[in-house]
């Protein structure tokens, strides 16, 4: 239960996610050098990065959640739940990967959307490696960015990838890109916002849906962002209008509850990770320029207890 949203500047653009999860789970801010050995494709050959790249993972295990390279792609992931989203087995005529490791290898791989783009129909992502064994694929959908600030969505779709331009800037979860815009075109008059009783019609829910069409509309209204500085403010206070709260939506599965783990936002014009930690209000920030060894793997643990300045 994620939300994606993507805030314009005038040289650049911000991009970031809630982290919203259902069990427990240790989560770190990661660098990866060049030449780093990512993760295994499902032929079993290593796969190695071509860019510097930093995101957020859990438990300091290399595939990220969401992540931006030295080039200023952005990407992040969110969960998707469908039906027959994967190959159940290898295509030797094309590049085997997980869904688990597709975000890494694309953010230390491709300089820009355009590239993504261009290797999507070479991508074959299965839930089973060469061997016929089961790999952890799990159910996801993306959003990516980069320094033009085009923005895209890729989902799987009966075994395939496919790619949407989206002029909304917003991802959520399930269902489909396309049924979330027709939501949102039965919901809103986009070409008269203005006309809007966002203050009575506005979705309050929690809901994919509701999240969707609640993002974009602020988005859309929300003043323009002069620099980098601007649009993280703006990101922030919009994006923690879909925060949850810890407690707030019961998983009886687990016996734990659904809530907002953290939020992480990105810079494409100059390469920043920011992240805040739902026990931690303090907005915590990372460039490449603050990596000292930068031939090195990196991990950044963040204080996790509530922290304060004195006026």
């Amino acid at each position: 239960m994620c939300t994606g949203i993507k805030i314009d500047y005038k040289d650049g653009c911000v991009m970031g996610r809630t982290m919203d999860y259902e069990v427990p789970v240790n989560y770190n801010a990661l660098y990866l050098p060049r030449d780093y050995n990512i993760c295994d494709d499902l032929m079993g050959n290593p796969l190695y990065s071509k860019y510097k790249t930093m995101g957020v993972c859990f438990e300091n295990k290399t595939p990220l959640k969401d992540g931006i390279n030295e080039h200023g792609l952005i990407g992040i992931t969110n969960t998707f739940t469908s039906f027959n989203l994967y190959n159940k087995e290898i295509n030797k005529e094309k590049f085997n990967i997980s869904s688990l490791n597709y975000l890494t290898y694309a953010l230390s791989n491709y300089k820009s959307v355009e590239e993504v783009i261009e290797d999507l129909h070479n991508i074959h992502m299965s839930t089973r490696d060469y061997k016929g064994e089961k790999v952890s694929s799990p159910d996801f959908h993306f959003m990516f960015t980069d320094a033009s600030k085009r923005c895209i969505v890729i989902e799987p779709k009966k075994g395939k990838l496919e790619y949407y331009e989206s002029p909304y800037n917003v991802m959520t979860n399930s269902p489909s890109f396309k049924s979330h815009v027709r939501r949102l075109e039965k919901h809103i008059d986009l070409d008269d916002l203005e006309g809007f009783n966002s203050s009575k019609d506005l979705p309050g829910g929690y809901d994919p849906f509701s999240r969707f069409i609640k993002a974009y509309y602020l988005r859309e209204m929300n003043v323009k962002s002069r620099n980098s500085k601007e649009a993280f403010s703006h990101f922030y206070n919009i994006i923690g209008t879909m925060v949850m709260p810890e407690g707030f939506v019961r998983n009886k599965k687990y016996n734990e509850t659904t809530y907002t783990r953290y939020i992480c936002a990105y810079d494409t014009k100059n390469k920043l990770l920011t992240v805040k930690f739902h026990t931690n209000p303090t907005v915590y920030e990372l460039s490449f320029e603050d990596i000292k060894n930068k031939d090195k793997r990196h991990e950044f643990f963040i204080d996790l207890d509530f922290v304060t300045q004195k006026l």
